[in-house]
């Protein structure tokens, strides 16, 4: 998953004392649902609400939540595989869910998700995304996306409107320069997530599975003309400065944060970061957001959240599906989505007031009208995660390196990764 999450914890952290798989088909004292996170006041009211409606249905059996943070759900769901304590339910990252299956961790659920009648409802490209060579491992729970963050009151002094396509960026970014004597956009270059906007954007694919074999798209020429555009913005454009290369999203937002940047891409939970970072308050007050500009419009942006799946190993299977339907469905779903603050994987609750009425949800719920997804294999993280073959590539053309000779060495790599015997 690419989007942060609640803040981690270095241990567990159990609302009741966590409990294996339940104990028998209908009649288990409790089911035990792993959550990645930590613990806030937020998500205990959630559950305690949870607990209350599946015991509506299954009287008796309660719901015991533990916390896994983050940083240890490797660990721990890599034990729980090898036979130590394992819950019903869990939450995986929505890019997790293949390389979960493929160890042995997920159930198949396809017969429970076919007789689920709320699934038709979902988001079929985000529920499509939680199924590996056919089967159904998990089903959506939330999602998140990234928006451009933008200086309201700058582009106001300018009479200037939110750039909606590439152009209008360029445009507005080197204004901005100009009048405020700060960068006018963020283009960080490790940001898989923002340049696969752009590829998306203008048509390009990162990599497509042909006959069960993936290829990589990089050389394609809507994809290397995306990428670079978004190199060009810092070598040649020059509207992103140096100082972003090499870079995450995180140096943008203190910048955007403290009246030091224009524009940038980032999602909803970076609000909370800019409130802890900025040394004048009053100057997020002037922040506001808008769907990611692309190559004619909107562009793409990754669909990241969280999906809900059964442990392989549950005793008791259908119960522990009543139990993840009750946290996913419109109303478990929506109020997941409002105590964790995300959106949930319905697109008719997108229309509802409240994201409508603030200008930062409104933003968000309109970008998650135009969504996509990376590669749906378990070896995505490998190529993503620990050989940054995409950022890499990016950060080499911002460096000098030769456009086609970067991308062709990147989309072999990305090609031989993706192809790579999964264990």
């Amino acid at each position: 998953m690419r989007i942060p999450k609640i803040a981690a914890a270095s241990a567990a952290v159990l609302l009741v004392a966590a409990c294996g798989g339940g104990n028998g088909a209908d009649d288990a004292d409790s089911l035990t649902v792993w959550v990645m996170g930590t613990s806030e006041d937020a998500l205990v009211e959630y559950f305690d609400g949870i607990e209350a409606r599946f015991q509506e249905q299954h009287p008796g059996t309660g719901v015991d939540v533990e916390f896994i943070p983050w940083d240890d759900a490797q660990e721990s769901i890599t034990n729980a595989i090898a036979g130590g304590d394992a819950p019903d339910v869990l939450e995986v990252g929505n890019d997790q869910t293949a390389n979960w299956a493929v160890q042995g961790a997920l159930l198949e659920i396809d017969d429970y998700v076919a007789d689920w009648d709320e699934a038709a409802d979902m988001d079929q490209e985000s529920l499509d995304y939680g199924a590996y060579e056919g089967v159904q491992y998990s089903v959506p729970w939330f999602s998140g996306v990234r928006t451009l963050y933008y200086r309201a009151d700058w582009l106001d002094d300018l009479d200037a409107d939110v750039p909606k396509t590439w152009d209008d960026l360029v445009e507005v970014a080197k204004a901005v320069e100009e009048e405020q004597n700060v960068p006018g956009f963020a283009a960080p270059t490790d940001f898989t997530n923002g340049i696969a906007s752009f590829i998306w954007s203008n048509g390009g694919e990162i990599a497509v599975q042909d006959g069960g074999e993936w290829e990589g798209r990089l050389t394609d020429p809507a994809t290397k003309e995306a990428i670079e555009f978004y190199a060009d913005l810092t070598v040649d454009e020059e509207i992103s400065p140096q100082a972003y290369v090499g870079e995450t999203e995180l140096t943008p937002l203190a910048d955007m944060a403290n009246g030091r940047l224009g524009m940038y891409i980032d999602g909803g939970w970076a609000l909370s970061s800019m409130e802890e970072q900025a040394d004048d308050p009053d100057i997020l007050d002037d922040i506001e957001a808008a769907p990611i500009p692309g190559a004619e419009g909107t562009a793409p942006a990754f669909a990241g959240g969280s999906a809900l799946a059964l442990f392989s190993t549950t005793e008791t299977p259908d119960l522990a599906f009543d139990l993840l339907t009750t946290m996913a469905d419109k109303e478990g779903g929506q109020e997941y989505a409002d105590a964790a603050g995300f959106f949930p994987a319905y697109p008719e609750l997108l229309d509802a007031p409240e994201y409508r009425e603030d200008p930062f949800k409104a933003a968000a719920a309109e970008q998650m009208k135009n969504t996509s997804f990376f590669p749906a294999t378990p070896n995505w993280n490998a190529a993503d995660q620990d050989k940054k073959i995409l950022p890499s590539a990016v950060l080499e053309i911002t460096r000098g390196t030769d456009v086609d000779q970067a991308l062709e060495e990147a989309n072999d790599q990305l090609t031989e990764t993706l192809n790579e015997p999964i264990e």
